[in-house]
């Protein structure tokens, strides 16, 4: 399980090529102002990243669809490609959510990546719990009650291993 904690600055460059790895590249060097950022590590290097605003008011006054409750909104969730489909971005999202139910929020939105890696990032967010909401297109909203990340967390080790021929208890099938 990976250790989920703020970024520091010693992390930057890492982050960097986290991103740029994953086809989010930013301009210039990394500067995360104005976002809380939480790293993903293993075995001491770090793995992932998640960036994200505690208090948001994303997209109402576009004509956004609201839902009820104060929400978080994630900006960006990247793993690097080595660490990938290890419950990195589960746990970095999982962590998200939590520090937003702890600042009283009741719902996380954002709005997927578009780029290569598109559809893996809408089945990522999928199986997390999220789901869009307004009209399906491109740049849609995505979001779920907090709550829903949590339950997707606890049945995603399931289904993990369901998926590798074990039963939850780590039994062979």
């Amino acid at each position: 399980m990976p250790l989920i904690r703020d970024i520091t600055e010693v992390d930057h460059s890492v982050v960097e090529e986290i991103l740029d790895s994953t086809g989010l590249t930013i301009c210039g060097p990394y500067d995360p102002e104005g976002m809380e950022v939480v790293v993903a590590e293993v075995c001491g290097t770090v793995v992932g990243v998640a960036e994200f605003h505690l208090h948001c008011d994303f997209g109402h006054d576009e004509g956004r669809e609201t839902h009820a409750g104060e929400q978080a909104f994630v900006l960006t969730v990247a793993v690097a490609n080595a660490c990938r489909r290890s419950g990195v971005g589960r746990a970095l999202l999982t962590e998200v959510a939590r520090r937003a139910h702890e600042a009283g929020h009741t719902f996380l939105a954002l709005v997927p990546q578009d780029g290569d890696d598109a559809a893996n990032r809408l089945a990522f967010f999928r199986a997390c719990g999220l789901k869009p909401y307004g009209p399906d297109q491109p740049g849609a909203a995505w979001g779920c009650p907090v709550s829903e990340i949590f339950s997707a967390s606890v049945a995603g080790p399931k289904r993990a291993e369901l998926s590798k021929g074990h039963d939850p208890g780590g039994a062979p099938a």
